[in-house]
């Protein structure tokens, strides 16, 4: 009988499959817990952006027709959140924006119309 140290190759395959389980757990629940931090991302943009609005039509009398209007007096994103709507609407001679705002990496648009809902944030599934 020969004193060999070492593992045998059905230890290594044992070992391998516990650590491939654990991943197939582990990955998923870890991209899930990311989303609430995109989230957080694009509903801080849109406060900010509530905040730009208002400091734009304190300056200029109106609020800003486009996206890129209101991006051009100073205000930004945060990467990979974008516009997926804007929209200056007038009812009444009162004017509003309409916007919804999405990080690229959650399923989740972020909703806001000011000043009309005042700055009420609400959720709306694509």
């Amino acid at each position: 009988m020969r004193n060999e140290k070492g593992f045998s190759l059905i230890e290594l395959l044992i070992v391998v499959l516990i650590i491939g389980i654990i991943s197939a757990i582990a990955i998923p629940r870890f991209t899930e817990s990311q989303v609430p931090a995109y989230d957080a991302t694009a509903k801080a943009d849109i406060k900010n952006a509530i905040t730009a609005l208002e400091m734009y039509n304190i300056k200029n009398g109106a609020y800003p027709a486009t996206a890129t209007e209101l991006e051009s007096s100073g205000f930004s994103l945060s990467a990979g959140v974008t516009f997926d709507r804007y929209d200056l609407e007038t009812n009444n001679g009162i004017q509003s924006i309409h916007m919804h705002l999405q990080h690229a990496k959650s399923p989740n648009a972020w909703h806001a119309k000011y000043p009309e809902e005042g700055t009420q944030i609400e959720i709306r599934l694509p």
